[in-house]
């Protein structure tokens, strides 16, 4: 039997990407990814397997060729708000895809949470007018009705351990980390690697609805990181804030701020940490660290908790299997001894029971057949 061909269709960022990668990766797939042409530096120099493409009708292009068994589109219901396709343009091409005889999925960012909590209310908040935006909020909701009517026979795949009706595909990759390549010597390895990681979506939100507190109290973070001599800080996040935190670039060799990398280098920066630290309790690189049982900290809930009242709770209950993580005030005192912040907080008993859940989901071949099964049903 030939190996299954899947075409995973990214519509923007890096989360897109982790959720593909950690279905495909170790997997005996053959496994091929569209990204709009913005993402492709970060796939890698000379890498095989990545397309870039500017709308739409290359993507249908792209899977005559490629044949594929099953195409994921990651996330669906990005497409219209990154602006690669109008809603009814995206209707058309998930009816022609089906045509072709691709089974079909789709991954989702808000875990479906509307139809979970169908009193949960999505909300636009906008920096300018330091609250919700009524107008942008009104035509949100009507893009996410439109959507889910778009999305009702469309199978949904869940890098957690979601269930819900026979559409709802929740996985688990065991092979996933074993298949990573092995990580080369780098200097400092002695020492405690802490990994910053902020989003160009977070950032914006920060810096304008707390502006006035949040560079100094990040500041204040890193030092106290860096009082300790054994500490090493990379921070990944948007390049505006590369001037930002000038001052600590310039006086420590210890302190490396890199504004975004490709995807290979973002997942290594991860497998080398000791202590991750984020501002978003539902960035999809999280799982990244639950696989490679990485410690997590956070100082945020996080956007998307800003723009969807409920969320965190939800994200609480189905993504951290009720087991909350552990959310620190940026400008509250904090232990900056790696070891002693991990055992006083018991984080490798968390992760590890967090992913005894994750690992009685489906593994992905059982997934893929799953798809298969239900395109052929329709």
């Amino acid at each position: 039997m030939s190996q299954p061909r899947l075409l995973f269709v990214l519509s923007a960022d890096f989360g897109e990407y982790v959720t593909a990668s950690l279905f495909s990766r170790g997997q005996d797939f053959d496994s091929h990814f569209a990204v709009p042409r913005a993402l492709l530096p970060y796939a890698g120099s000379g890498r095989s397997g990545f397309t870039a493409y500017s709308e739409l009708g290359e993507v249908e292009e792209l899977a005559r060729a490629v044949r594929p068994d099953v195409v994921v589109l990651a996330s669906g219901y990005m497409f219209p708000v990154n602006r690669i396709a109008r809603p009814e343009a995206l209707a058309g091409f998930i009816e022609r895809l089906q045509q072709q005889g691709c089974a079909l999925a789709t991954t989702d960012p808000w875990l479906r949470i509307g139809i979970l909590d169908p009193e949960s209310r999505l909300e636009i908040h906008s920096v300018k007018r330091k609250g919700v935006d009524p107008e942008a909020t009104a035509r949100m909701r009507e893009l996410q009705r439109f959507l889910e009517r778009v999305y009702a026979d469309t199978a949904h795949l869940f890098a957690v351990p979601l269930e819900g009706d026979r559409r709802w595909l929740p996985f688990f990759n065991p092979a996933f980390a074993g298949s990573a390549p092995k990580l080369e010597p780098a200097a400092g390895e002695s020492e405690d690697r802490w990994l910053f990681v902020l989003s160009k979506e977070d950032y914006v939100f920060l810096s304008g609805f707390e502006s006035e507190t949040f560079m100094e109290t990040l500041r204040r973070r890193i030092g106290a990181v860096l009082s300790v001599a054994r500490n090493r800080v990379t921070f990944i996040g948007p390049p505006e804030l590369r001037a930002l935190l000038a001052d600590f670039s310039r006086g420590d060799a210890r302190f490396r701020f890199v504004p975004f990398c490709d995807f290979d280098t973002f997942e290594s920066e991860i497998r080398r940490a000791r202590v991750a630290v984020y501002w978003n309790t539902l960035s999809s690189s999280l799982l990244y660290c639950l696989y490679y049982r990485v410690p997590l900290i956070f100082f945020g809930k996080g956007h998307q908790a800003r723009v969807h009242p409920g969320l965190y709770e939800h994200v609480v209950a189905r993504v951290y299997c009720g087991r909350g993580p552990v959310l620190f005030d940026a400008a509250s005192p904090m232990e900056a001894d790696a070891d002693a912040l991990v055992e006083r907080l018991r984080l490798k008993s968390w992760l590890d029971a967090i992913a005894a859940d994750y690992s009685a989901s489906p593994q992905p071949a059982e997934v893929v057949q799953r798809l298969r099964n239900l395109h052929g049903s329709e």
